[in-house]
């Protein structure tokens, strides 16, 4: 199962490489930035990142420079000590096998080792692998699956934990999730409303005690940290497929996309406002069925949405950020398709089933074939590149139809 979960992503990778002879932008960023720890300087020293890629031979795209937090440039130091091509490969094969091993882990979790349905399993795990943002993760040098077995653990400990200090555990891995990728801190609200204290404590605990250990060893390199208030800026960036990018998109050209409503209006109240109301509705049907959440299967659904909904709502929330919802999406099939049998699924759930599946795989192609953004056609290319935000939103509405249901 791992190897078939990982088999189009390491094809990807080799095609990307050694066919198309593209580079890994992400990684560059993460690489720089523990080389900058390591030097006594700050990560978030745009200045000193353009430098240093300059003096390395390394071309990429700055935009806002390094924009995570603290504690993930001090795990990359021990990779920033190597060449860079030699830390790029470590970094993409342990992403590999964290991806493989966790989505084997987490299938015969949900569905044991039954003979009689090893097909299916086999095929979930490819489908996983098939994912567009996961092959996108890999060849950007992406985080995702790296964060990724933290996020699984840790929702299933706090789901299945037999007791509080396992809830607690798998609370301090999401927190620890959410340092990387912040969209796991959502899943403070359904843990709370599932009165899954423990596990909601432990989110707190992990994210707030790995920045106060990160800030305690290196104090130097949190300098200009409060810059990451600029990832709240609109965006219209061709992978930012969270609210920010579909609505600054609507009103501002980029190189790929012309403005439907060129600056008709200001993007940054716009965005603050949709994103509000996905947050207050995803907290209205959470508080809703707070009932339902005391169940196993009520908690499952109430932690899907909440992650689906955070990685929509996310300011400059990149498409490959959207691997992040195999955990939901794996959280539903494990309560409501025990034995992988969609059939338990009516018309209309398939089918935003699909369209979260689908707008990605739309996304990927237009990604792939980057059609012109102008003439006839330019307002069907602007909606276009924001696909699979809109796949993200036909997953939430599937998530809260779930919820409701009785069983």
């Amino acid at each position: 199962m791992a190897l078939a979960a990982i088999a189009v992503p390491v094809l990807g990778w080799i095609a990307w490489t050694l066919v198309l002879r593209l580079g890994s932008n992400d990684f560059h960023d993460y690489w720089l930035a523990g080389r900058l720890v390591l030097d006594g300087r700050s990560p978030y020293d745009i200045g000193a990142l353009r430098d240093l890629a300059a003096q390395q031979h390394l071309s990429l795209e700055v935009g806002g420079g390094y924009s995570y937090p603290l504690p993930f440039a001090l795990a990359m130091v021990p990779l920033a000590a190597l060449p860079f091509e030699v830390a790029l490969v470590i970094f993409n094969a342990a992403s590999l096998a964290a991806f493989g091993l966790t989505v084997a882990a987490w299938i015969m979790w949900a569905y044991g080792r039954s003979p009689d349905r090893s097909r299916r399993r086999l095929a979930l795990a490819l489908g996983a692998g098939l994912y567009p943002p996961v092959y996108g993760t890999v060849v950007n040098g992406q985080a995702n699956l790296v964060v990724l077995p933290l996020l699984a653990v840790g929702a299933v400990l706090a789901l299945d934990g037999a007791d509080a200090r396992r809830r607690l555990g798998g609370g301090l891995l999401l927190g620890l999730a959410a340092v990387v990728k912040l969209v796991p801190a959502v899943l403070i609200v359904p843990l709370a409303l599932a009165r899954r204290f423990g596990a909601a404590a432990g989110v707190v605990a992990g994210g707030l005690g790995a920045l106060a250990i990160a800030v305690a060893i290196a104090p130097w390199a949190a300098a200009g940290s409060g810059g990451l208030a600029s990832n709240l800026d609109p965006d219209p960036y061709y992978t930012n497929q969270s609210i920010n990018g579909f609505v600054t998109r609507l009103v501002q050209p980029t190189s790929r996309t012309s403005a439907l409503f060129p600056q008709a209006f200001e993007p940054r109240p716009a965005m603050i406002v949709l994103t509000a109301f996905l947050a207050a509705a995803t907290a209205l049907v959470l508080w809703h069925y707070r009932a339902t959440l005391a169940t196993r299967r009520g908690a499952a659904i109430g932690i899907g949405l909440a992650l689906v909904a955070g990685v929509a709502g996310a300011p400059k929330d990149s498409f490959w950020n959207e691997s992040l919802t195999l955990v939901a999406v794996g959280l539903l099939l494990a309560v409501d398709a025990p034995d992988l049998a969609l059939s338990r699924f009516g018309r209309i759930d398939r089918g935003l089933l699909a369209g979260w599946f689908g707008g990605a795989v739309l996304w990927a192609g237009v990604w792939a074939v980057e059609p012109v953004g102008g003439g006839p056609t330019a307002g069907l290319v602007n909606l276009l590149w924001s696909s699979s935000l809109f796949g993200l939103f036909a997953l939430w509405l599937l998530f809260a139809r779930r919820l409701r249901r009785p069983c």
